[in-house]
């Protein structure tokens, strides 16, 4: 938090965003991005009572690049991290794409949501009984569901979305099953197949390893978020490969890590952001997937 000198500092850098100059004015730029997310508020308050369209402009550019230089940073810290953890990513996501997203209310029923499936799983559950009572709290007891996957609207990614009506694209669905179930400890991993987010579910029996470790004779099972969790074999996932005309690629079978699943909905929503003319948006998320 700014304090004496520093605020003063700030105020009198954002009172120079007008500087005709523009050597000059790239200094000023230069400093105030410094400042990071400390500087926004002064920006945004600025920006309200800014009179002319050049100085909106140059304000809406700084407080763009000062998130885009956070999401960088926090993205990669979460990447280097070998236990990350998929919903802390898709919410260091959100709180670029939707900066006035409630996260704590988010993390409030994702957190409600855990312990309810916690209270009903124990040690003698099958992995088909624990997904079941994953399924029966998740679709059936918060009626949380899919919507169509055809024409999607960026805001259909949005977590206080899914959050507040129950129902997302599968995409934002998937992440919430994977990051249910990892946060329980039971091992769901992401699988990378083009045209649906699926699920696996590892043999708990072997060996623990991490996501990209595994072959597919580890997978005893795929699970289909969007289809209220259903349940399908390898057989199944092969005939799917084989009628969508796909070469059959061993990662469309295999468990991928949470990395590759934040960056799969990253190309997901440029898609949309192009779809929706919001180049801003696209070229954020662009400059992350470029970072890889």
């Amino acid at each position: 938090m700014l304090h004496g000198d520093k605020i003063k500092e700030l105020d009198a850098l954002v009172s120079l965003i007008d500087e005709p100059n523009e050597e000059m004015y790239f200094e000023i730029r230069h400093k105030v991005i410094s400042y990071g997310n400390q500087a926004i508020p002064v920006l945004e308050e600025a920006w309200v009572n800014t009179l002319g369209d050049n100085d909106s402009d140059r304000i809406e550019d700084l407080i763009e690049n000062i998130r885009r230089n956070d999401l960088r940073g926090q993205i990669d810290s979460w990447r280097s991290n070998t236990q990350n953890k998929l919903w802390d990513g898709y919410s260091i996501l959100m709180q670029y794409v939707n900066p006035s997203i409630d996260l704590n209310t988010c993390n409030s029923i994702f957190e409600k949501i855990n312990k309810e499936i916690w209270l009903e799983i124990n040690e003698n559950l099958t992995a088909l009984e624990k997904i079941k009572v994953v399924n029966h709290v998740l679709f059936s007891v918060n009626e949380f569901g899919s919507s169509d996957i055809t024409n999607l609207p960026s805001d259909s990614f949005h977590l206080n979305k899914l959050m507040e009506n129950r129902i997302a694209n599968p995409f934002t669905l998937g992440v919430l099953y994977l990051a249910i179930a990892q946060n329980l400890n039971i091992p769901v991993y992401g699988v990378d197949l083009p045209g649906h987010f699926i699920a696996s579910y590892i043999d708990e029996k072997g060996p623990l390893k991490t996501a990209g470790q595994y072959k597919e004779g580890d997978v005893m099972f795929y699970i289909n978020p969007a289809n209220n969790g259903a349940v399908f074999t390898h057989n199944e996932i092969r005939h799917y490969i084989n009628k969508m005309e796909l070469e059959l690629k061993p990662n469309y079978l295999l468990p991928t890590t949470n990395t590759n699943i934040l960056n799969r909905i990253i190309r997901e929503m440029i898609v949309v952001y192009e779809s929706e003319n919001n180049q801003i948006k696209k070229e954020g998320l662009s400059e992350i997937l470029m970072d890889i």
